[in-house]
């Protein structure tokens, strides 16, 4: 976390449903238990329309990531909406994963990579 807070500052930490969803799927014993703590206490963000975030997400996934077949659609589905959602909310997307530089191509929002 103080990595996170180094890169863009002391302002709130969010955490979308989306990486909870992630992060739960994952975690397994003690893990799980420790990622069930941090999506209790974390505070969401969300999009002001999931309906309208998910059809743009599916006219943007072709455009974006032509071989996504290779990578997976349903992680990729998520980036999408993940990145949709700092747009709208004018959130600073925090990530390890450098493909979200693609994504910068499409849908401006502000990024901040993890080394």
């Amino acid at each position: 976390m103080d990595e996170v807070l180094e890169r863009v500052g002391v302002g709130p930490v969010r955490l979308s449903p989306i990486v909870a969803c992630e992060l739960l799927r994952g975690a397994r014993g003690k893990a799980a238990r420790a990622v069930d703590k941090l999506v209790a206490r974390m505070v969401s963000i969300e999009p002001p329309s999931w309906r309208e975030s998910f059809l743009e997400a599916g006219r943007l996934l072709p455009r974006v990531f032509r071989d996504h077949e290779q990578v997976g659609l349903a992680r990729l589905q998520n980036d999408v909406l993940i990145a949709l959602t700092a747009r709208h909310t004018g959130a600073v997307l925090v990530t390890r994963d450098a493909h979200f530089h693609a994504l910068r191509e499409q849908v401006p929002f502000v990024l901040a990579v993890l080394g």
